[in-house]
């Protein structure tokens, strides 16, 4: 198949990154590329890929200082290159939420659409306008989000296992990773680990400007039982990860998919969720970690955690969310929607 994959340039994208819309798309990309599919890529033009690059960027807008309104502008320069070129593609799979729907009904070739941000009530007429759009879910749970959308598959997101390692043998300590805002729940995750008498360590970006991290992070760490370590990067991650006794994952929106789960799956560290979102879909309750509904039961959770078998955690990684896994679902979605559109065609 000749693929476009369309990712957005607001960061650079590579397999090893932090932000889990352009790790997901490197390893996607790569995947196709590797069972032979004429794939190419557009995003940053320092994007790290097995495939053929167009870019309109050297690097991620976010690193660059224009306004928001000309970011904005490189993203739509970086779509409509895409689009432009549509007739030499059989498909087009786009990583934007929203912007790529404009461009989609213009060109005789079939797109299709990931979400990776939580679908919200002020993007909902938007994406009511393009609701026959082909739409791929990362987990069932998003689909309730907006189920009127036109879902045409359901596809877990998937790791190069290979790069995580399993440890059979923890710390002492429990981990809540990814940015510290008030929808991660960081606040939750120390609040639970003091309750239940357990050191815990914070991981992720951090927002020094705004009042959430004066007042319910920064206070509360002392470098003993609470310790933050910053945004670390993939090597430190995975060392976080596999010598951690749980991941804490107290999210507090309806949670898209979330990376961090099967990766501490992978480590074969057990995840202590929110019932919010997809948790419940990636967490098997009881047999991987928990899924519970409230702080209370994030601390019993936590004093029951050795019941949990690290085993359990990695064959579910090993079987659900293998890279290899997730590329075989896109290969038959993309043959699906060009035998379809090539149906209607023919009418």
């Amino acid at each position: 198949m000749r693929i476009a994959q369309l990712a957005n340039n607001f960061r650079r994208t590579f397999p090893k990154s932090n932000n889990a819309i352009y790790s997901h798309t490197a390893w996607l990309t790569d995947g196709l590329v590797q069972r032979n599919n004429d794939v190419t890529l557009f995003a940053t033009a320092d994007a790290e890929t097995q495939a053929k690059l167009v870019s309109v960027t050297k690097t991620a807008t976010a690193d660059l200082t224009p306004s928001e309104n000309l970011r904005r502008n490189y993203a739509h320069q970086l779509i409509s290159k895409c689009y432009q070129a549509a007739d030499q593609f059989d498909i087009i799979h786009s990583h934007y939420s929203i912007n790529s729907s404009f461009y989609a009904p213009l060109v005789s070739v079939p797109s299709i659409q990931s979400l990776h941000i939580p679908i919200t009530e002020d993007s909902k007429p938007m994406l009511s306008a393009f609701k026959n759009n082909n739409y791929v879910s990362f987990s069932l749970a998003q689909r309730k989000q907006m189920p009127e959308l036109n879902w045409v598959a359901n596809i877990y997101h998937g790791l190069d296992l290979q790069s995580f390692d399993f440890n059979p043998q923890p710390g002492a300590y429990f981990l809540c990773l990814g940015r510290v805002t008030p929808d991660k729940g960081t606040h939750l995750a120390i609040e639970a680990a003091k309750a239940a008498g357990v050191p815990i360590v914070i991981a992720g970006r951090s927002y020094p400007t705004e009042q959430y991290w004066h007042e319910h992070i920064e206070k509360q760490i002392d470098g003993k039982m609470v310790t933050y370590v910053g945004e670390a990067n993939f090597a430190g991650k995975l060392e976080l990860l596999k010598n951690a006794k749980a991941l804490l994952f107290p999210t507090q929106v309806a949670e898209t998919f979330g990376l961090a789960m099967i990766e501490a799956l992978a480590c074969g560290t057990p995840v202590i969720g929110l019932d919010n979102g997809s948790v419940a879909e990636v967490v098997q309750d009881r047999e991987t970690g928990y899924v519970v509904k409230t702080t209370k039961d994030l601390v019993k959770a936590i004093g029951a955690i050795d019941k949990i078998k690290r085993q359990a955690c990695r064959d579910r990684a090993v079987k659900l969310f293998s890279v290899d896994k997730m590329v075989s679902g896109y290969e038959k979605v993309y043959l699906r929607i060009i035998e379809d559109h090539r149906k209607q065609v023919k009418k």
